[in-house]
């Protein structure tokens, strides 16, 4: 239904269009489209130009449940009870905008880097448990998969928006997302370059390690 809804919409928009365009998706994302019209899949998608720096266009599929705006056109229109309203969605989005572009959350690489890095190093090869020294940064990665931006520091950053609910939530979604993927890119990191140390260390015979049977 609200595909079908957004086809209409994006249909009095314009069916195709050249120039550069803002596409918002509900995600937080945003593009500054060169062009966009409809891929013809059942009217469920939209195919967008985006340039490169070397100036050729990049062609991506958008599915319209996705958008949820083109321009200034909103493409979102709640379907189902219990939707968040299109007020309330606008907020959502916005928050999500916002800890997408400001939130680095660079400690996550960091401390993701240093635990999957010392459990390779210390317990996988000085104490000779390999099978322990994967799992510690598995679930080290799972358990920082809960954590997100405080309410009180989103509050104290954006002051205007300290009572808006719907704000804080969009800052707080995206704002983990980004906490657990820098955890998983600095864990891996992390777990490389200690496998790649400690096979380097072993090499040399510089360090005694612990042999267990």
């Amino acid at each position: 239904m609200r595909s079908i809804i957004s086809t209409i919409i994006a249909l009095l928009i314009c069916m195709a269009t050249i120039g550069q365009t803002k596409l918002s998706l509900l995600d937080g994302t945003q593009y500054n489209v060169k062009e966009y019209s409809f891929f013809n899949d059942n009217g469920n998608s939209m195919e967008i130009k985006l340039e490169k720096k070397n100036g050729k266009l990049k062609t991506k599929f958008i599915d319209l449940n996705e958008i949820w705006a083109v321009g200034d056109s909103i493409m979102y229109i709640p379907t189902q009870e219990g939707e968040y309203s299109v007020e309330d969605m606008r907020y959502v989005v916005l928050g999500k905008q916002t800890a997408k572009s400001e939130f680095n959350a660079w400690w996550a690489y960091v401390a993701g880097f240093a635990v999957g890095a010392g459990s390779i190093l210390y317990i996988g090869a000085y104490e000779n448990r390999p099978i322990i020294s994967m799992a510690v940064p598995i679930v080290y990665a799972t358990g920082i998969s809960f954590t997100r931006p405080t309410k009180n520091g989103i509050k104290k950053r954006h002051p205007e928006y300290r009572d808006n609910e719907y704000f804080v939530y969009g800052y707080q979604n995206n704002g983990r997302r980004k906490i657990m993927l820098n955890t998983i890119i600095g864990t891996l990191g992390g777990m490389t370059v200690g496998a790649i140390t400690s096979l380097a260390l072993k090499s040399t015979g510089t360090i005694t390690y612990i042999v267990r049977p």
